[in-house]
């Protein structure tokens, strides 16, 4: 098939792009052959942003955006409740395959020897320069804690996972010192222990990230908030045991946090269970679709307790997408992205399961390509646009590549690529496809002082900063860097 490219020119002025926002940044040498690199047209980026009825009030000055005129935040939180449904006990079924499926890197690069590291080309450092750049803006010296979304102080319990795996990246990709490094998960770590519990139990479902409180719904109660996250715990923990891990030293303060934490209180006929307090009642409902329950229930037994009924594949059903056969959650609010998938190949393993399907994921979104010759990553992410959030959803409930609220309602002008899971791929993979994706994330973020989110689908750039896509992009570059070796493993 034709593929788009740009002249020399054009090349020329994405270059120069760059340039200009690299001016504190060490180049260091580079292995590969950067000039080889072809950058596609970068998408239009929109001038007007849409004011949200009763906005939150910006604590500080938004950097990065690309009009001096500021816009207030309104932020939809990522963590939802699904309604109560209970997992029966079955035995695991051995995993299934009907198309053969891509060989990962990671399997490749098992005949390289281990030891080297891989170098990264300019672009790739620019990336970092650019994530860089939003951890240290939206980092609060009082508490420790990143701001989820730029201008918007606030941060679930998956968005500071998010911000130790940053802070991590940075130093493992020597752009930030040790101590640089354990002075910010020092205070980090400090402020967990420090915590108002929901009902002295478990951290509620988001804190201010410049006083420690907790915000949303009956923060200021006894209560101290309305509910935990099953989910968003079990990715905070999957990062705690890294740190306790990679830096020994901090393994007490860490060992501290998870005895004060009753974490076995999310735990529920041996699946994971949240909690959601409203005016009424307060929910214990069952917490987590394919691929996001798998994954947060990782972090849950690297504490050794006993979730094996969220592991079970026999209550999924299938369905054939574009000729591939994709294993889906026939249950409500069933999400679907490429985000748990990335993360447990990353963060973990590439290990095969019977629930982790990337490699078709991986074939659905090439093959969406080769037929639209457009390129797609279909993530949840932060809007800079009401809902604020979405679940751009690979199937959902007998709709494909299908756009959602977190309340599950249909969104028409969605994002239709993500950038972080463009580049997670992109890393984890090893083809022409891939490297298109990574060559259009460095497009996408020529001309931002931070990584935007990605593109909606009239082509508009997504300039809702955050947390999750800035540190996803560094922790993809740190995996690359260790031979695509999972950033868990020794």
């Amino acid at each position: 098939m034709q593929k788009t490219m740009l002249d020399k020119s054009t090349l020329y002025i994405a270059l120069c792009s760059f340039a200009t926002v690299a001016s504190q940044f060490a180049w260091g040498n580079s292995t590969q052959n950067d000039a080889a690199i072809q950058i596609q047209p970068e998408q239009q980026q929109s001038q007007s942003q849409l004011n949200p009825p009763e906005p939150q009030r910006v604590s500080r000055v938004i950097l990065g955006s690309d009009t001096s005129t500021q816009t207030a935040i309104k932020f939809q939180r990522r963590a939802v409740i699904p309604q109560s449904m209970s997992l029966p006990v079955a035995q695991e079924t051995a995993p299934q395959y009907s198309d053969t499926p891509r060989v990962l890197a990671d399997e490749v690069m098992k005949k390289v020897a281990t030891a080297i590291p891989v170098a990264l080309t300019r672009y790739e450092k620019l990336l970092i320069s650019k994530a860089q750049r939003y951890i240290d803006k939206n980092w609060n010296e009082s508490t420790g804690l990143i701001d989820s979304v730029q201008g918007y102080t606030h941060a679930t319990m998956w968005d500071i996972a998010s911000g130790i795996a940053a802070i991590m990246a940075l130093e493992a990709l020597e752009v930030s010192n040790q101590q640089v490094t354990d002075l910010r998960l020092g205070k980090l770590l400090s402020t967990l222990y420090e915590l108002p519990l929901y009902k002295g139990k478990l951290p509620n479902r988001q804190y201010n990230t410049v006083t420690g409180q907790p915000s949303g719904r009956f923060s200021q109660t006894s209560s101290h908030g309305n509910g935990w996250s099953a989910l968003d715990l079990g990715r905070l923990y999957i990062w705690l045991a890294i740190v306790a891990k990679k830096k020994p030293h901090l393994a007490a303060n860490i060992e501290l946090i998870k005895k004060k934490w009753q974490l076995s209180t999310a735990v529920h006929k041996k699946t994971l269970y949240g909690t959601k307090l409203t005016s009424k009642k307060e929910y214990f409902r069952q917490e987590g679709r394919l691929g996001y329950l798998q994954y947060a229930a990782t972090g849950y037994r690297l504490m050794n307790l006993d979730v094996d009924n969220a592991f079970m594949c026999n209550q999924l059903d299938k369905v054939t997408l574009d000729n591939v056969s994709l294993q889906i959650d026939p249950r409500n609010l069933p999400f679907l992205t490429l985000d748990p998938f990335l993360l447990y190949t990353i963060e973990i393993s590439n290990d095969a399961s019977c629930w982790n399907q990337l490699n078709k994921l991986y074939q659905l979104h090439e093959a969406q390509y080769n037929l639209n010759n457009r390129l797609t990553a279909y993530a949840e992410d932060s809007l800079s646009k009401s809902p604020w959030f979405l679940y751009n959803n690979i199937y959902y409930q007998g709709k494909a590549w299908h756009s959602v609220s977190h309340s599950g309602k249909p969104l028409g002008e969605s994002q239709t690529f993500s950038n972080k899971a463009a580049f997670a791929l992109s890393v984890i993979y090893h083809s022409e496809y891939s490297q298109s994706l990574a060559t259009q994330v460095i497009t996408n973020s020529a001309r931002h002082t931070e990584i935007p989110t990605g593109l909606y689908r009239n082509g508009k750039a997504n300039t809702a900063y955050n947390i999750n896509t800035n540190s996803l992009i560094l922790v993809s570059l740190w995996y690359k860097t260790r031979n695509r070796r999972a950033i868990f493993e020794e």
